[in-house]
């Protein structure tokens, strides 16, 4: 791939489907890293990432044959959205946004997110169990800007701060959307009381659910403990699930921002997931419902006809 190789050097290690993949399918979960040169992380990062940069994302997208692409904000940029905005623009109409903002964050910033293909706002209340009503509060101004915008919350939490937050959530005026299978733990599986907990958001026709990152909630390295999960999902609500790869896969971590070494990615074929995927649901029709037509209704793509 072509580009400044000062500005990445992310290996792409996945290889093209062996499964026809449908138009206008979206992966609803990337990021975007640099160039630092442009778009400097936050000082107070939890942890400093090595550069995926644009270019690197359009490659990801051609070899998996996708067409579509929502981009979500990283932690290491805090409220800095100019990274993740300049990705979008580089997709034109195929790409949607979710951006990190506060209570500081100005109208006039927030209307021209809306113009540049923002369509929600993420909220990292993995820590929320130790304050609940600073998180209560967080989650009522992000859907009071939601709201207004039209926008909806992406929630990234494990499922014992989604099991206390459950009431809110459920009163929530604005479509939902729960990273990573709800950070529900394959082993927990559907009898878990976290799954109950999900399956009564999901009754409320509002929240959605990224099948995304399997490998987040499994250590087995085939992640078949998954597939039950997902069926799962697919019983209690078909249209309101989402494919998303996670891409670059990043490690995170805390430790030395200004001088430790550099988190670097997951290896993640990315290919074998999607064909994974498919094998896991075993109808067409259903796996072009999570890729295209739940991307879609949601964030406002044409469905292709």
């Amino acid at each position: 791939m072509a580009h400044d190789s000062s500005a990445s050097i992310l290996r792409v290690v996945h290889h093209r489907p062996g499964i026809a993949i449908p138009a206008g399918a979206c992966d609803c979960h990337v990021h975007v890293f640099g160039p630092t040169e442009r778009f400097p992380y936050s000082s107070s990062r939890p942890y400093t990432p090595a550069p995926a940069v644009v270019e690197d994302l359009l490659e990801h997208q051609r070899i998996l044959g996708l067409d579509r692409v929502v981009v979500v904000q990283p932690s290491v940029y805090g409220t800095d959205n100019r990274c993740t905005v300049d990705a979008i623009a580089r997709f034109g109409g195929n790409a949607r946004g979710v951006a990190v903002i506060d209570r500081q964050t100005p109208r006039a910033e927030l209307e021209q997110l809306a113009r540049s293909g923002i369509s929600g706002i993420r909220l990292n209340l993995a820590a929320a169990a130790a304050d609940a009503a600073a998180a209560v509060q967080v989650l009522q101004h992000a859907e009071s800007v939601a709201s207004e915008f039209g926008w909806h919350i992406q929630l990234f939490a494990p499922i014992e701060v989604i099991q206390g937050l459950r009431r809110e959530l459920k009163q929530l005026r604005v479509p939902l959307v729960l990273d990573h299978f709800a950070g529900i733990h394959a082993s927990a599986g559907v009898r878990s009381e976290g799954f109950k907990v999900l399956v009564g958001l999901l009754s409320g026709g509002t929240c959605h659910v990224k099948v995304s990152g399997p490998y987040l909630v499994s250590e087995q390295p085939s992640l078949d403990e998954v597939a039950p999960l997902l069926r799962g999902l697919v019983a209690a609500a078909p249209d309101r699930l989402l494919w998303g790869s996670n891409w670059p896969h990043p490690l995170g971590g805390v430790g030395d921002i200004t001088r430790g070494p550099v988190s670097m990615f997951r290896e993640i074929d990315d290919g074998a997931a999607l064909e994974r995927l498919a094998r896991w649901l075993d109808d067409d029709a259903l796996f072009r419902r999570i890729l295209v037509d739940n991307p879609a209704a949601l964030y406002g793509f044409n469905t292709p006809t």
